[in-house]
């Protein structure tokens, strides 16, 4: 998933399917964000379908980005707690939160330069 991902038309309302399908998210792992309140639906009724906004949309791309960037659903829960439910977000309330994202994802990059020379080191060794 990247920022490509197929947008909405702003006050269009989709089904979980289509969201499913635009956002490449599973449905019932859409249910469980909606479950753990990461993100919210619009029903008529508590027993018709799901339907979700151009906001939630962004909201769901934002997770994706935020769960490849190794933030837990804690972390981003907090992060979303900030964001306000425009978008493009305003640089004075993404700038502290790209900061974050900037220091996670050169963390992930040492761990992941770490493994390697431990990779490389248990091969050596099992090589003797």
């Amino acid at each position: 998933m990247d920022c490509k991902a197929r947008s909405m038309a702003a006050e269009e309302l989709i089904n979980i399917r289509e969201m499913s399908q635009r956002t490449s998210v599973p449905a019932s792992t859409l249910r469980y964000y909606e479950k753990l309140g990461l993100i919210t639906s619009e029903r008529e009724t508590s027993g018709s379908h799901r339907r979700y906004s151009e906001s939630t949309f962004h909201r769901i791309i934002y997770i994706t980005l935020a769960q490849r960037a190794g933030f837990n659903l804690e972390e981003i829960a907090e992060q979303l707690a900030v964001l306000p439910d425009i978008h493009p977000v305003p640089p004075k309330v993404w700038e502290p939160l790209r900061k974050k994202w900037e220091a996670r994802i050169d963390q992930r990059i040492a761990e992941l330069k770490q493994l390697k020379i431990d990779l490389r080191r248990c091969t050596r060794d099992a090589s003797r």
